[in-house]
């Protein structure tokens, strides 16, 4: 068994300094932001399709086929933005305004209050942090330029907004259980890696990752016989760290 191959996204250009910011770390650890451009928003290759229909999940279209492939991979959320949807190029990870309204891709429009965490550009909300994104933003088959969204949000933040909207969806069920921060980058890259293999052409010109306070791993010790038992993989025993 062997690692999905990834893109490297250290050897890929930065974003410009303000690509992503994000004025409410307390409920945002880390946020990776890939800028790809010349993407094909099609029907999905039918290897990808079988594989997400396995898992119970409906094939839509390249991108949004991609992140959802990582999701079940890694179970990392991610989510694709238009690009050129967006005011300014920019993102901004913040708490709703007071007042301030969202329609989402259910296209039910959302009263927001103040203790909600939105992912906006420089004008308006356009998705609800962990939870479902919004219509404003939305790819579509016009979209050739895409911000690709993988990031960590605090698992309580998440919980609260699902409920108090009445939205719970993939995303939301795995943020609410908490996630490692250390996920986000890795996701990136696989799901980054895809989405130039599904659109021939493609290239990445920005990546952005805002992670203020990184969260160091620490190794678990278990039996060697219990890996394969827990993960239903099977691993030989030099690809184990001692």
């Amino acid at each position: 068994v062997t690692t999905p191959p990834t893109s490297d996204l250290s050897t890929l250009p930065p974003g410009p300094a303000d690509l992503v910011t994000v004025a409410d770390p307390d409920l945002c650890a880390r946020y990776v932001a890939v800028v790809i451009e010349g993407v094909m928003v099609e029907p999905s290759p039918a290897w990808l399709q079988r594989r997400l229909l396995a898992a119970g999940v409906r094939p839509i279209n390249t991108m949004v086929d991609a992140t959802n492939y990582v999701m079940l991979e890694y179970g990392q959320p991610l989510h694709a933005f238009d690009a050129d949807r967006l005011a300014d190029g920019r993102i901004v990870v913040r708490r709703a305004r007071p007042g301030e309204r969202l329609e989402t891709l259910d296209h039910q429009v959302r009263k927001l209050d103040e203790e909600m965490l939105v992912i906006a550009d420089t004008h308006r909300a356009v998705g609800l942090a962990g939870v479902m994104g919004g219509v404003d933003s939305e790819v579509t088959e016009d979209t050739r330029r895409i911000v690709l969204e993988s990031a960590n949000f605090d698992m309580k933040s998440v919980r609260r907004t699902a409920r108090e909207l009445k939205l719970r969806t993939d995303a939301s069920a795995r943020f609410e259980r908490g996630l490692d921060p250390n996920l986000a980058r890795d996701a990136a890259a696989r799901a980054t890696r895809i989405i130039l293999d599904l659109s021939p052409g493609a290239t990445v010109s920005a990546v952005a990752d805002v992670y203020p306070q990184p969260l160091t791993p620490w190794p678990v010790a278990l039996p060697f016989a219990e890996i394969e038992r827990l993960l239903g993989v099977r691993y030989d025993p030099e690809q184990v760290l001692d």
